[in-house]
């Protein structure tokens, strides 16, 4: 590990992290007991959309998933309080990781990142400043941690803004101003500005400027002079997004996460200036520090796989032939935030190939509103609920049963057409690394737009 990263930072800003990401955790947690998402994603659906390599992921009973989150409530509590901090951080990112392999419908990039966070603070001493563990035992205190630490997290977050905002860089966003023209069309605040701005050009300049803040925003802030009109930029587009699009708890996770790019020793430069009025303060580092002790070759080894990973998974859909907002080939954990907007109209037929009988197949039969509505514009879930209806048919004593699907998806826009091939026998499919052959080309006018 470099000699700059073994520098001794003041911790001041990583505690806070630690206590704001327990309190947004908690929060989080809180909203699913409150909506009832406990019961409707994980107690009431017989079938879970399972992500590749993870069917083994099954769900507790209700009691046990309740009792999940009321621990897993209890540790983002402790996280805040740094109380039991390690462990209360690996129950809390273990924990929330499973909730979130249970089931592809609820797949959110900002949980995602959540989960991320959790591992990666985990493994860094972040209990030795305002915390109960620091109080109850004195041996933990400590002003300074390792610079890896902090960079870490700034080097995590910059992954996910920039390719984020590189997803940005496509026609559809760029010159038709889709899906923001759909989405703001009948919002209070296109209403209000409809005299002055008309709708197309409001999306245009919205998806203008929520592309430069968040691609320029993360590298701005590492610049001293730039930084506070950056985080100004950055936390009034993740607040005005909040509240237009209702993305839960993230914009307050933003604001929270991107204060790690200022000083290090900004917390204690903030109660000074409370206390005494004046913004200067002395920060825990000394002239000439001491470097800190070298990390074990695990963790070297660890991190550079973990950020090896998340520069490639990002690239994979580029393998693929075709836009990925149609097909969605490396579309997940790619952070392609709300850059498409898909509808379909999709009808499902079974085939008993032994008869020749053929009946139609009702999605709500077997799934929750919540997954029908995620399943029908994601081809590699239309294969997984195909397999599983014809599965159900073999338990049933009718093996073979073949399930082809009609889906017209309109994106962003666009006219409807045919997501996958209706003759190709869905149930047939397994999962695998290669394109999938039955997914139909985006066609027609301006299909190229959709093309990352």
């Amino acid at each position: 590990m470099p000699r700059w990263l073994l520098r001794p930072v003041d911790v001041a800003s990583l505690a806070v992290l630690r206590i704001a990401f327990g309190a947004v955790m908690a929060a989080a947690i809180l909203r699913y007991f409150l909506k009832g998402w406990i019961h409707a994603y994980y107690v009431a659906p017989s079938f879970f959309f399972t992500f590749p390599g993870f069917g083994w992921v099954k769900p507790l009973s209700a009691v046990g998933m309740y009792a999940l989150f009321a621990v897993l409530g209890v540790a983002a509590v402790g996280v805040m309080l740094g109380l039991f901090y390690r462990a209360c951080m690996l129950v809390l990112a273990v924990g929330f990781s499973y909730v979130q392999l249970l089931d592809r419908t609820h797949y959110l990039n900002h949980y995602y990142l959540a989960c991320l966070l959790a591992f990666l603070m985990a493994l860094m001493p972040l209990e030795g400043l305002w915390s109960l563990d620091a109080r109850r035992r004195p041996e933990l205190r400590r002003d300074t941690v390792p610079a890896w630490c902090l960079w870490t997290l700034r080097a995590q977050l910059m992954v996910a803004y920039a390719f984020s905002g590189m997803a940005k860089l496509q026609p559809d966003w760029l010159l038709h101003g889709q899906p923001l023209v759909q989405w703001l069309d009948g919002t209070p605040v296109a209403r209000a500005l409809a005299p002055v701005v008309p709708l197309p050009v409001l999306a245009l300049g919205a998806s203008w400027g929520g592309m430069l803040v968040v691609l320029l925003g993360p590298p701005f802030m590492l610049w001293r002079r730039t930084r506070p009109v950056a985080y100004a930029a950055l936390l009034s587009f993740h607040l005005m997004t909040g509240l237009l699009l209702n993305i839960g708890v993230f914009p307050w996770m933003a604001a929270s996460l991107l204060l790690l790019f200022f000083e290090p020793d900004w917390p204690r430069r903030a109660l000074a200036w409370a206390r005494t009025g004046t913004l200067s303060a002395p920060t825990a580092e000394s002239p000439a520090p001491a470097l800190e002790r070298r990390p074990a070759a695990w963790l070297t080894v660890l991190l550079c796989v973990h950020f090896t990973v998340q520069v490639l998974v990002p690239l994979r859909h580029w393998l693929y032939p075709g836009p990925v907002l149609w097909n969605e080939e490396g579309f997940l954990f790619s952070w392609h935030m709300k850059i498409m907007e898909k509808r379909a109209h999709a009808r499902f037929e079974a085939t008993d190939p032994a008869s020749g009988e053929r009946w139609e197949v009702e999605p709500l039969r077997y799934l929750t509103d919540k997954q029908a509505y995620r399943m029908v514009t994601h081809p590699d879930m239309l294969a997984t609920f195909a397999r599983h209806v014809s599965e159900e048919y073999a338990r049933q004593g009718q093996p073979g049963v073949e399930v082809r699907a009609w889906v017209a998806v309109r994106l962003n826009g666009r006219p409807r057409q045919l997501l996958v091939d209706p003759t190709v026998d869905l149930a047939a499919y397994r999962y695998s690394l290669s394109p999938r052959p039955w997914i139909l080309p985006l066609e027609g006018p301006g299909a190229r737009l959709a093309t990352p």
